[in-house]
């Protein structure tokens, strides 16, 4: 999260952790590796916390629903949040990369979707509910890749101008769904 991924180094992370960077490569063949075992640990972490402090249910009342994505976007632009999307980036000029940031969208993915149909069991088996959950983390994931060049603040301020319209599409689709 401090250095980043470009400047981050397997000696290192062994200096870090306190031991022999051998024991580091011994675990990890690659830096890459450790960088995506590293990632996957921490949105996993993240997806397990954000579902603890985001009360889903409030996702059926209208009143409360923008206190629920706003709980999406400080999870999704949290300092460990951030460093995870360096990866997304990275895989840019490092494809190899893609596999396993794809295995760990689908399981994210698969996480959120278990609990929007856990949520709205009456909407499992509609193909807009998936859509919606979507379009919700690209619309957090676009604006979160605009923080390294506005900065924190700035984004956030067009998040909050943003949001507004996000929700009242996502309401309509909700609400249509549901009713």
């Amino acid at each position: 999260m401090e250095d980043g991924y470009f400047a981050l180094s397997t000696r290192q992370v062994a200096e870090r952790a306190g031991i022999a960077q051998s024991t580091v490569m011994h675990h990890f063949e690659t830096r890459e590796a450790l960088l995506i075992e590293a990632v996957t640990h921490v949105a996993l972490r993240l997806a397990e916390h954000a579902l603890d402090r985001i009360d889903l249910a409030a996702l059926r009342t209208p009143e409360h629903r923008e206190a629920v994505l706003d709980e999406a976007w400080n999870e999704f632009s949290s300092p460990q949040a951030l460093a995870a999307a360096q990866l997304w980036a990275a895989v840019w000029n490092e494809p190899e990369l893609a596999p396993t940031l794809r295995e760990l969208e689908e399981r994210i993915g698969g996480i959120i979707l278990n609990t929007a149909n856990a949520l709205f069991p009456e909407l499992a088996d509609d193909p807009q509910l998936p859509a919606l959950l979507d379009a919700s983390v690209a619309f957090i994931r676009g604006l979160v890749m605009a923080i390294p060049v506005w900065g924190h603040e700035h984004v956030t301020r067009r998040w909050h101008a943003i949001r507004p319209l996000f929700l009242d599409a996502a309401a309509h689709t909700l609400d249509s769904l549901v009713d």
